[in-house]
């Protein structure tokens, strides 16, 4: 599974805040719940506080990641456009006073006048004209920049591009309220026109900034036609703001703060879930070569769980026990590669560790004189020692720790012998063709059990 197999669902990546955030808080877990759910609950009220004063990118085109992280990305994305409102008014206000300083400046100028130059009269005529040019309630405004080619057909003056608003960011639960309004209006032609002018608020906020464009698609009662009749010529900067930031930014925190810390933990879960299954795709177990298709089928269970915005419980405890398994068989192999193996990574060890996982009886390769059959018998040794209290005692030298060592057996005493016995003797008579004959034989404290396989020539019967 890649990392863009996991970018495609509606989760929060482990290198980002919310992710690493989840991944500490699910590392820094412990038994005391009580004190733990405290913590983390004045820790999440202080962190939603401080994003009033972080600054972070804007608002993404899509509604991919989980609600929660729609909602940290809506406030930064107040902030951003707070502060660009901000820079830009005091921006224009500058500029305003430096037009008036060097509209005043151009006033008080003056030149000898020639020959050449324009009579009285002209001078008269002409003066009102380009002080009414300059005058700060004159001044064209909303302008963005002016078109290379294009030019208006009666004045023959420059066209400009206007000043528009942005679009307004939206998370996905107020996606699903505007649906549902949308839906609730009906079908007849009251609700279309509803309908039009609620989806017409943008359309009507770049009209407004175009107004100088030529009126078009001129039918009775076209909702283009309409608004365009309603809008008025006014810069984008005079419009009523689309995008409220104040308001959506406090909507935000009072969602946030509003919410209990089981809600809040509710919220986590695309998260947790997602750093989970990233952690688990980034284990190489050779000895696991079902993994990445495991891992395949949990994501297909995330992808499910995560799409509707009201969360189903259920689903995340069933990924939670699929992704528990899976975690026990990593843990198994990883303690058996150490235990066993070390830093032996060749194909016999893999081989033997996939054998090990699957059935119950395996060889050993090499037997007891190998690599592994030695660990094997150091591994039960240690357990001796630490059954017959050897390894607390501090102490007692060297001599005495081996002489203890020679008391104790390597391996502990076995919960039940087994014997075989083979033999090829010919039955039912010393002439007969000799036949395969078995005898096996378990002895236990409690009980003895005896099987036996007999076979006789029937050829002479």
């Amino acid at each position: 599974m890649t990392s863009s197999e996991l970018s495609i669902n509606r989760f929060v990546r482990a290198e980002q805040l919310l992710g690493g955030k989840c991944l500490d808080d699910a590392r820094d877990g412990s038994q005391e719940a009580v004190p733990e759910m405290r913590a983390t609950a004045l820790t999440w009220f202080l962190s939603v506080s401080r994003m009033w004063d972080r600054v972070g990118p804007d608002f993404p085109d899509s509604v991919r990641t989980c609600l929660l992280h729609q909602k940290l990305q809506m406030m930064n994305c107040c902030i951003t456009r707070k502060k660009t409102r901000e820079e830009n008014a005091h921006r224009s206000q500058s500029m305003e006073i430096d037009d008036v300083d060097e509209t005043e400046s151009e006033d008080d100028e003056f030149f000898e006048c020639t020959s050449e130059e324009l009579t009285n009269e002209e001078l008269t005529s002409t003066k009102p004209q380009l002080k009414a040019k300059h005058l700060l309630w004159n001044k064209p405004a909303g302008r963005l920049a002016k078109h290379p080619s294009l030019r208006l057909i009666q004045t023959g003056d420059p066209l400009y591009l206007p000043i528009t608003q942005d679009p307004v960011p939206k998370t996905e639960d107020q996606l699903e309220e505007d649906a549902q309004v949308m839906m609730q209006l009906g079908t007849d032609k009251y609700a279309s026109e509803m309908r039009a002018r609620m989806m017409s608020a943008s359309l009507l906020s770049d009209m407004e900034s175009f107004k100088h464009l030529s009126p078009r698609m001129m039918i009775t009662d076209n909702p283009w036609s309409t608004t365009w009749t309603s809008a008025q010529p006014v810069p984008a900067h005079r419009q009523k703001r689309l995008f409220d930031d104040t308001r959506e930014a406090e909507k935000a925190l009072h969602y946030l703060c509003s919410k209990r810390i089981g809600q809040v933990a509710q919220l986590l879960l695309p998260t947790l879930t997602h750093a989970a299954l990233y952690t688990l795709s980034l284990q190489k177990q050779e000895a696991l070569p079902s993994l990445p298709d495991v891992a395949q089928s949990i994501l297909n269970k995330l992808q499910y769980a995560t799409k509707p915005i009201h969360q189903k419980l259920q689903l995340y405890e069933e990924i939670t026990r699929d992704i528990e398994s899976v975690e026990a068989l990593v843990a198994q192999v990883n303690s058996l590669q150490h235990k066993l193996g070390g830093n032996n990574d060749s194909k016999e060890f893999t081989s033997f560790l996939i054998q090990l996982m699957r059935g119950k009886e395996v060889s050993v390769p090499g037997g007891s004189r190998g690599d592994i059959g030695a660990r094997i018998t150091m591994m039960f040794r240690d357990a001796q020692k630490a059954a017959h209290m050897m390894t607390s005692v501090s102490n007692i030298n060297k001599d005495t720790i081996n002489a203890e060592d020679s008391r104790y057996k390597i391996f502990p005493e076995p919960s039940c012998k087994e014997f075989i016995l083979r033999a090829m003797i010919p039955r039912p008579s010393p002439s007969s063709t000799p036949q395969p004959q078995r005898l096996y034989v378990c002895l236990k404290r409690d009980h003895i059990r005896l099987a036996g396989f007999f076979s006789e020539d029937t050829t002479f019967l």
